[in-house]
C-alpha cells in the first residue's frame, strides 16, 4: 500500500487529536453554536450533520480558525488552534471549504501543488520533497491521470478529488471538509466518501466532515455528531446507533430504521412529515 508522506506523524489510533470544549460561535452578536463539546481521535472520521441552520458549517469554520470563538476552546494536540501561528497551524490542519473557487486555467497538478504553500518560505524554491508530496497525494486520490487537464474541464467528482489531493499535499494529519459531496451525483458522492474513509482508516488521517445526507454519514463515519439549534442533540458511534426517535427529534421527520444488508448499520427511510406515508 502506498504511504502518504508524513503518515506516521501520529501512531496512537486512540490519541485525541481534536478537543472542542464548550464552544460558542457565531456572527456579530448572533450566537449560532452554543456550548458544543466533543473529541476526535486520530485516524477516525467524524461527520457533522443536522438541518439547515443547525450550526454545522459555523462549528467547522471555528474549528479551522476561520472564525473566532465567542467562548470555549478548540484544541489540536492539546494546543489552542486560535493561539497558534497561521503557517505552523497550516502544517497540521487542512481545511476544504464549501464550493471553493478555482483560478481560471489552473490544471489539476497546479491546483494540488498549492497545498505546498505552508511548507515554503519567502525565498523557498520548489523542491523534490514538494514534488513527492504532490505525486503521493495525486496517486492516493486517483487524480494523476488527469494532472495536466484544466480543473474547469473535469467532472464534479474529479474536481472534488483534486481539492482533497490539495489538502493532502499540505501534509496535514487533520483535514476538515465542509460538504464535499454537495451537488455531486450519487456515484461521485460514494467515490469521495470512500476516499475520505480510506484516508482515515488506512492512512491515519483524522477527518471531520460536514454532510447533509444522513444515511451517507451513518454509513461512512466512525462518529456522527448531530446538531440542532447550535447544540449537540445526539451522538452515534462506539456502540451507539442513531434511532428513528433521534432522527425525528433532529430533523422533524418520521422515519423507519432498517438494517443495511451488508453492514447492519441503520438506514433511515422517510415516512413523510407526519409519519403517514405508505409503507
Amino acid at each position: 500500500m502506498q504511504n502518504w508522506v508524513g503518515a506516521d506523524a501520529v501512531t496512537d489510533p486512540d490519541a485525541v487529536r481534536l478537543r472542542v470544549a464548550d464552544l460558542k460561535a457565531g456572527y456579530g452578536q448572533r450566537l449560532v453554536v452554543d456550548g458544543v463539546s466533543f473529541t476526535v481521535a486520530a485516524g477516525r472520521m467524524t461527520a457533522l450533520i443536522g438541518p439547515n441552520g443547525s450550526g454545522k458549517s459555523t462549528l467547522l469554520a471555528t474549528m479551522a480558525r476561520l472564525l473566532q470563538p465567542m467562548g470555549g476552546t478548540v484544541l489540536l494536540d492539546g494546543r489552542a488552534v486560535h493561539g497558534q501561528p497561521t503557517r505552523a497551524l497550516a502544517r497540521e490542519l487542512g481545511i476544504l471549504p464549501q464550493s471553493p473557487l478555482v483560478p481560471e486555467g489552473l490544471t489539476a497538478y497546479e491546483l494540488v501543488s498549492r497545498g505546498r504553500h505552508p511548507h515554503q518560505g519567502f525565498l523557498s524554491q520548489w523542491s523534490d520533497k514538494d514534488a513527492a508530496a504532490v505525486e503521493t497525494a495525486m496517486g492516493l486520490t486517483g487524480t494523476s491521470d488527469f494532472a495536466g487537464t484544466p480543473v474547469a474541464a473535469l467532472s464534479g467528482g474529479q474536481r472534488q478529488r483534486c481539492w482533497i489531493a490539495m489538502a493532502m499535499a499540505q501534509e496535514t494529519s487533520v483535514i476538515l471538509l465542509d460538504e464535499p459531496t454537495t451537488f455531486l451525483d450519487l456515484r461521485y458522492q460514494v467515490e469521495v466518501l470512500d476516499l475520505l474513509a480510506r484516508l482515515a482508516h488506512a492512512h491515519g488521517r483524522t477527518v471531520v466532515v460536514v454532510l447533509h445526507d444522513l444515511n451517507m454519514a451513518v454509513a461512512y463515519a466512525d462518529t456522527v455528531l448531530c446538531l440542532k439549534d447550535g447544540r449537540v442533540r445526539a451522538v452515534a458511534g462506539e456502540g451507539r446507533s442513531l434511532s428513528a426517535a433521534d432522527v425525528a427529534d433532529i430533523f422533524g421527520l418520521e422515519v423507519e430504521a432498517v438494517p443495511h444488508p451488508r453492514t447492519g448499520k441503520p438506514v433511515f427511510v422517510p415516512l413523510g412529515p407526519s409519519g403517514g406515508g405508505q409503507r
